[in-house]
């Protein structure tokens, strides 16, 4: 006797989860709760971890581009001081062929991608800064007292704890009482690992289309002799060469259709315009501008501006609290003049007074003889 279906039972997970989908049963996102790497009621510590930032860096081509576009605009174009204060900086040459500039480009870079960068701050008898070398964050501990007030740093292989004077230290993103910047790369961790996988599979996908997974049906059952075949086939189709078989002793047959790909692309291009929206540097800045227009590509750069006017600031606010320098530096190029001019944004277009040319002489005698 065959089963009865008149027994089925039906789930009820898709309507609980649809009555309530903050529930943990269900398979919705729940949010969740995360608190910050605050101070604690002891001394409290905090390394980067600086070599899994760095991997996403390495690996990713795009999310490197975001990083180095941001500090190169931030940088880039190089900065702006009196004599006094070049005069500062003019011998600092990091670990011997940097230079000012660079060096900051370099803490930037890592600042941004990492949430925090650091570089020894040397100075003479007289205080005078005399170099700045950066360093390894994922190997530098910063520490902070019960007050959450940094205390030093600790370098691992350097037993000698490190003032906060002698460390030089980019804290991008600050939130709230955590000791410790807020990196780019993990709050797109998960763009990150989903754009590498889909960029993994689509390369097997095409790879597939110029060297299909095969199938052979031999006629002989002998395992010598598929052996043998099995070499002299694998001979052949790794070098592109042709292969001498008896009639009717082999079939060739596709292991399975290569599906499209079409869904697959269209949802990577979904995945980097989210990643770039989500770093603030727009596609036409990284250099593709598809279904962008003039107008609308003004107003993505002048919001671009603003968050590299922003990192140009903290930069200069820490050099000048941190090391004593006072630097302005210089954005590449800002389109708010043209735009103005443009009409487009900026100043209210301001209206000519009425030009009062003075009457011609049959006007006048027009107007002599009314009042008559």
């Amino acid at each position: 006797m065959g089963l009865d279906l008149n027994n089925a039972v039906v789930g009820t997970q898709s309507s609980n989860s649809y009555s309530d989908p903050t529930k943990s049963t269900t398979d919705f996102y729940n949010g969740g709760s995360k608190d910050t790497d605050g101070a604690t009621a002891s001394e409290s510590s905090f390394t980067e971890d600086f070599a899994k930032w760095h991997n996403y860096y390495v690996e990713i081509p795009v999310f490197a581009a975001i990083i180095d576009t941001l500090a190169c605009w931030a940088v880039g174009k190089g900065y702006k001081a009196d004599e006094a204060n070049l005069k500062k900086i003019q011998n600092i040459k990091g670990w011997g062929k940097d230079d000012f500039n660079s060096i900051i480009e370099n803490l930037t870079r890592v600042c941004l991608m990492g949430g925090d960068a650091q570089a020894e701050s040397v100075r003479d008898k007289a205080k005078r800064l005399t170099n700045l070398k950066p360093l390894n964050p994922g190997k530098i501990k910063v520490i902070v007292n019960s007050s959450g007030v940094l205390e030093r740093y600790e370098q691992k292989e350097n037993p000698t704890p490190l003032k906060p004077e002698e460390i030089f230290h980019l804290c991008w993103n600050r939130f709230a009482d955590e000791i410790h910047g807020k990196p780019y790369a993990e709050r797109l961790e998960p763009l990150i690992k989903q754009i590498k996988q889909l960029q993994d599979d689509l390369g097997v996908r095409f790879h597939r289309i110029v060297k299909p997974l095969r199938l052979f049906e031999a006629a002989t059952d002998d395992p010598t002799t598929l052996s043998t075949t099995e070499a002299n086939l694998k001979k052949g189709y790794e070098n592109c060469e042709f292969i001498v078989i008896p009639k009717g002793t082999l079939e060739a047959k596709d292991a399975a259709t290569v599906p499209s790909a079409v869904d697959a692309i269209q949802y990577m291009n979904v995945l980097l315009r989210e990643l770039v929206s989500a770093c603030g540097v727009p596609e036409v800045i990284l250099g593709w501008s598809e279904g962008t227009t003039d107008a609308s590509a003004k107003i993505v750069y002048l919001a671009f501006q603003q968050r590299v006017e922003r990192i140009q600031k903290f930069l200069e606010e820490q050099i000048r609290l941190q090391l004593g320098v006072e630097i302005n530096f210089e954005f590449p190029a800002s389109l708010e003049p043209v735009m103005q001019t443009a009409g487009d944004v900026g100043k209210a277009p301001v209206e000519k007074p009425p030009v009062n040319n003075p009457p011609a002489a049959d006007d006048k005698k027009k107007g002599s003889q009314l009042k008559k």
